[in-house]
């Protein structure tokens, strides 16, 4: 990220979010900035590929720290990680920025996020590109996961959502911070079915962490630009507040937070990019479809990337050209 702009702000919650953001003498400012949201367990450096790839854009280029990671503050109270504080924390960003429109850009949890973002602050942004998680549509349902997990066993043959047990669990940090390397290697494995073994099967996960068994990595995982990187990160920050926001599903503190949205207009009505994964068992194109039922995607585009749940840095490049098509073709 070292072509980026380091940069700070203090939020109107008062917490300072860490971000990078393009130089300004490469971006026009009459044309929408567009800002990248990452999800669990990464930072803004999981765009560093991207960044590098789009900086011949006329357009400014923002990469966030979310809440609970790097550069960022990391609160300790579960409602500090709501969906709309957060989604208010990043337009501070953008207007520290003096960004008039924007396009959202979020994967993984940063998808969900920049869902919030738009809905909450919908005159700001102009599109949406929603990478690997489809629309997570509103609800003020609380969330149950044993619930969830049960349907999702008998709807495509596994408990989707299994590895949540682990990660709401308060020894999740404890078992995964003396691991990095073993949690390494859960995420980025290239064993046959990885991801929905060690994440869809109950207790898997903690089960290969204690364990002794290696697994081959993906070829970019092998890649010390992304693994020393990211061990560095949690050596010093630890895994703990990377597990907020599961908490916060399961507390209810995200569908009291989602409550006043399900009463107004859920539909993403902007031009909308969904990039989903042929590989990827944790978030499967199935994602959108109760968005596309309820029509609320009414200007969807949709294109199919051949990799898994991290295709920011499996697939970087590819990613960027369907980012640099939508704008040109959507926008």
């Amino acid at each position: 990220m070292d072509h980026l702009l380091k940069k700070s702000v203090v939020s109107r919650r008062s917490f300072t979010y860490g971000y990078y953001v393009s130089p300004g003498d490469k971006s026009a400012p009459e044309r929408p900035a567009l800002i990248f949201i990452h999800g669990w367990p990464d930072s803004a450096y999981l765009w560093s590929e991207i960044s590098k790839g789009l900086s011949d854009l006329p357009n400014k280029l923002v990469f966030i720290d979310c809440l609970g990671y790097a550069s960022t503050d990391k609160p300790q109270q579960t409602s500090s990680y709501s969906f709309q504080g957060q989604a208010d924390d990043v337009v501070d960003i953008l207007r520290n920025e003096d960004v008039k429109s924007a396009i959202v850009v979020g994967h993984d949890w940063g998808s969900v996020l920049a869902q919030r973002v738009f809905l909450h602050h919908r005159e700001l942004f102009i599109g949406v590109v929603l990478v690997n998680a489809g629309y997570m549509v509103p609800t003020d349902q609380p969330f149950d996961l044993e619930a969830v997990n049960k349907f999702t066993k008998g709807a495509i043959g596994h408990p989707q959502f299994a590895y949540w047990d682990f990660f709401v669990n308060e020894e999740a940090a404890s078992v995964m911070d003396p691991r990095l390397e073993r949690v390494w290697q859960v995420l980025h494995g290239h064993g046959d079915d990885w991801l929905k073994s060690n994440f869809c099967t109950p207790g898997a996960m903690r089960i290969f962490l204690e364990g002794k068994e290696d697994v081959p990595l993906k070829p970019y995982a092998q890649n010390p630009k992304w693994r020393d990187h990211w061990i560095e990160q949690f050596k010093q920050d630890g895994m703990d507040s990377t597990f907020f926001m599961y908490r916060a599903m399961v507390t209810g503190v995200q569908s009291r937070s989602d409550l006043d949205l399900v009463k107004g207009n859920l539909a993403i009505d902007v031009p909308l990019l969904f990039i989903f994964c042929s590989k990827d068992t944790l978030c499967p194109a199935s994602m959108m479809s109760q968005a596309k039922q309820e029509n609320l995607v009414p200007k969807l585009t949709e294109v199919e990337v051949d990799a898994a749940h991290w295709s920011p840095m499996e697939k970087p490049h590819e990613l960027v050209r369907h980012i640099k098509e939508f704008m040109k073709d959507a926008l």
